[in-house]
């Protein structure tokens, strides 16, 4: 009996326990395999044999095939017994290749996307233990396109999300990733209980963004001690807009008792052929109104001896700034000819004041900027309902406002707020309609499993998954978990997924027919 007993515990019927791998080797030769995209057991098995056959003088092929088969051998069976340290740090093994490859296949013209196909399906045909062609031809194939579709669907924040999430705006996790997450996201607003969280969530980042675009147009005077931030806390709508008016013309204000007004005779000899060269221009009676307002704006505001008080010479540009504006608005060739005249002594006033004053420049500079960016703000404002503009509005004034030949800087997105708004308009814009159409319907029903119409216990589940996820903390939990986190799991890991997964297409039963 006792005899029995000891040779019963010497043999083992359970496969795990017949190449018994010890963690810390089937770690270390996991990850090795990883680094090397798969063909780390080639690697190893080359160097054994070429030791075998120059320092031994034994058979290269036996010692090679030999240390190919133990790797293989003790790979599988580490897999078997520890998957998640083994298939987890073959994974982790590869982040380091596939970060320098991505970056070099970057640099030679290729997409994040088109990367991960390339080093996923090198993974995969390198990986795969068969020596068939076909077999190899799978796995790369495979690898391919599993490493490329895996690095598409990342849930990654988008560049325009990541700016406006910079400045404070509480994006969702649906407009941070964009694509089908968001569409999705839109559909579920129509959904009951759960589409007033969601909407709610939706909303807080509209508001969050129109505060943005006022701290960007104040973001000028910083330099000037004025804190953005504090200036519009708790403001929004028509208040903003406001506020920030208030803001920059009290800056003005501050600035006016240190300044020297130029002389009018000082103001002629820099401005009149300013004034000559536009109203050449001009033509007509382009030319006579042109001539007439300047003198009404400008020089009536003299006094006999030739001196201007900085309050007229401030209400003589704004009132040169109101005829740029007037005039613009039209789409008559003339009037914006006007309009682009009234811009260049708008400019040449602020020099004037610039370069009587150098010891004021900076300040100067960063109102006029400040103004400069609130004009297109102001104009988005009055045309909008409750002072709720939207970055398209915004956009259009933008473009306006450009003054460059065929509106370069705008179409190189340079143009003055452009990168902010064009930010808002890719991130928080809907892009499902806004009714209850089918498409809204379809897509919130599927994604909360089907049946929400019917289904309350489905209703209940949803709502108290998805409230919590919308509210003020919930926000920015999940969009960091899932562009953060989630992500950067999905998206570096594509390249070994997708190898994996090609590394055992012998495996597969394709068409019934498994080629093991």
């Amino acid at each position: 009996m006792g005899k029995a007993r000891i040779l019963n515990q010497g043999s083992s019927n359970n496969p795990k326990l017949e190449n018994k791998i010890g963690k810390l080797t089937g770690i270390t030769q996991s990850a090795l395999q990883g680094l090397s995209f798969g063909s780390s057991d080639e690697l190893q098995g080359l160097a054994s044999g070429l030791y075998a056959k120059f320092a031994e003088g034994k058979d290269f092929n036996t010692a090679y095939n030999e240390t190919v088969n133990a790797i293989r051998s003790d790979l599988k069976s580490f897999r078997e017994q520890e998957p998640l340290y083994a298939y987890g740090s073959e994974i982790a093994g590869s982040i380091p290749t596939a970060v320098f490859g991505g970056a070099r296949l970057a640099k030679a013209g290729l997409d994040a996307i088109k990367s991960a196909g390339v080093m996923g399906g090198a993974y995969g045909g390198l990986a795969t233990d068969s020596s068939d062609p076909v077999d190899k031809a799978i796995g790369t194939t495979i690898g391919v396109l599993t490493g490329g579709t895996l690095q598409k669907v990342a849930p990654y924040a988008t560049e325009s999300a990541k700016n406006l999430i910079k400045r404070g705006v509480p994006v969702t996790v649906g407009d941070a990733v964009g694509g089908g997450l968001k569409k999705v996201e839109e559909a579920l607003t129509s959904v009951p209980f759960v589409g007033s969280a969601i909407s709610g969530a939706k909303e807080k980042a509209k508001k969050g963004f129109d505060k943005a675009v006022f701290e960007e147009v104040l973001e000028p005077l910083n330099p000037l001690l004025v804190n953005t931030k504090q200036s519009l806390k708790g403001l929004e709508g028509r208040d903003l807009y406001a506020k920030t008016a208030k803001v920059i013309s009290a800056q003005y204000d501050k600035i006016l008792p240190k300044l020297n007004m130029p002389n009018r005779t000082i103001l002629q000899d820099k401005f009149d052929d300013v004034i000559l060269n536009e109203a050449e221009v001009l033509t007509g009676n382009a030319q006579k109104v042109f001539l007439e307002k300047i003198d009404k704006i400008i020089y009536s505001k003299f006094d006999d001896a030739g001196n201007i008080s900085g309050q007229n010479y401030k209400k003589a540009i704004s009132e040169v700034r109101a005829e740029v504006r007037k005039y613009r608005k039209s789409t008559e060739p003339v009037n914006t000819d006007i309009a682009s005249s009234f811009g260049t002594i708008e400019k040449a006033m602020a020099d004037a004041l610039k370069e009587t004053n150098p010891a004021q420049k900076m300040a100067l500079d960063a109102i006029d900027k400040s103004f400069r960016r609130l004009l297109p703000v102001e104009r988005a404002v009055i045309a909008s309902e409750g002072g709720e503009f939207t970055a398209d509005q915004i956009l259009r004034q933008i473009r306006s406002q450009d003054g460059t030949l065929r509106k370069k800087s705008f179409a190189k997105g340079e143009a003055e707020m452009q990168p902010l708004v064009e930010a808002g308009q890719n991130t928080i814009k809907q892009r499902l309609n806004n009714s209850g159409t089918a498409d809204r319907s379809m897509i919130g029903t599927l994604a909360l499993g089907g049946g929400l119409a019917i289904d309350p216990l489905t209703v209940g589940i949803g709502a108290g998954l998805t409230v919590p996820a919308y509210s003020r903390l919930g926000v920015p939990a999940v969009r960091d978990f899932t562009t953060k986190l989630l992500a950067p799991a999905i998206g570096r890991g594509s390249p070994a997924y997708g190898g994996l997964l090609g590394s055992n297409a012998e495996d597969a039963n394709f068409f019934g027919m498994n080629r093991r």
